[in-house]
């Protein structure tokens, strides 16, 4: 019988595919998460593991992506040497995001889930920011501000939301059906990055947090010539600059520390890459466990 955990998943971008695969290990070792949270990339992580994905099938949809494809341009975006300049200038970011969307949204639909409705109260929670009035929100539980009926809302947009990384991915609108006001959502690393505070510590449920790391040997240099390159720079910086800082201790955390060479928004990798960047993560937390003789019986 499989053992309950609670799950927290760190942003990070394209190391959310490593995050998924150390999740995997833990689902492998023994463990069903009963509860999961997430921020940015690592909500789209908790949101397969809330959908009930198994380890092999994981593995199987991240082989199956076109990663690349994800990054959908916003017109004007191949004009040479300017497009990306006049596209972040006009559209605020230089992806819309719906790619994101429609593929997370396949992916959940393959296991039967759409909506929060579609899951226990209480599994999946996912973290975003209103840009407009300049406060974090927890999805599902921060919609009811909205005049939104939380059980009807796609978990693939809420993803999206929570990805929408500042300058990069187009914000995404949400109307509050109250007052009729669109407020502007996105990257909930903005407001917390590693969402350990949604799920209860003091349980006698284990808690697994899952965070990416730079490899020792990693040197980031930003090209900085326009404002494009200069916002791109902003955020990678956002998520990458605490990955070199002295790491917050939560006593009652297993943190699983998944190294990582690539570039948090560097989606231009291989189907063969991801699988590998996958296999990586599954490698690392099952070390961990081994390790920390954490195996489920």
């Amino acid at each position: 019988m499989d053992n309950p955990a609670f799950g927290v998943f760190e942003g990070g971008g394209i190391k959310g595919i490593a995050l998924a695969g150390a999740a995997a290990a833990v689902l492998d070792s023994g463990y069903r998460f009963e509860r999961v949270a997430g921020t940015s990339a690592g909500a789209l992580a908790a949101s397969l593991i809330a959908a009930d994905y198994t380890a092999d099938e994981m593995r199987r949809q991240v082989a199956k992506i076109d990663w690349p494809s994800l990054l959908d341009g916003v017109p004007g975006i191949k004009i040479p040497i300017f497009g990306k300049h006049i596209a972040f200038l006009r559209g605020g970011g230089l992806y819309h995001g719906a790619a994101l969307q429609r593929t997370w949204g396949r992916l959940l639909a393959e296991k039967g889930v759409h909506t929060f409705g579609d899951l226990p109260a209480g599994k999946l929670r996912i973290v975003t920011v209103d840009l407009t009035h300049e406060r974090g929100v927890v999805l599902p539980d921060g919609l009811e501000e909205y005049g939104i009926d939380a059980s009807k809302f796609p978990i693939a947009r809420a993803v999206r939301m929570s990805s929408a990384v500042p300058f990069v991915f187009k914000p995404v609108e949400l109307q509050n059906r109250f007052t009729g006001d669109l407020s502007l959502m996105a990257d909930g690393a903005l407001g917390s990055k590693f969402p350990v505070e949604l799920v209860d510590q003091r349980s006698e449920t284990p808690v697994f947090g899952f965070r990416p790391v730079d490899t020792d040997d990693v040197h980031r240099h930003n090209d900085i010539r326009g404002p494009a390159s200069l916002a791109g720079a902003v955020m990678t910086t956002g998520m990458s600059a605490r990955e070199t800082l002295p790491r917050g201790r939560f006593e009652s955390v297993l943190q699983i520390l998944v190294p990582s060479r690539r570039d948090s928004l560097d989606f231009n990798l291989s189907r063969r890459e991801a699988l590998e960047m996958f296999d990586e993560g599954y490698e690392t937390g099952f070390r961990f466990l081994a390790e920390s003789e954490l195996i489920a019986t």
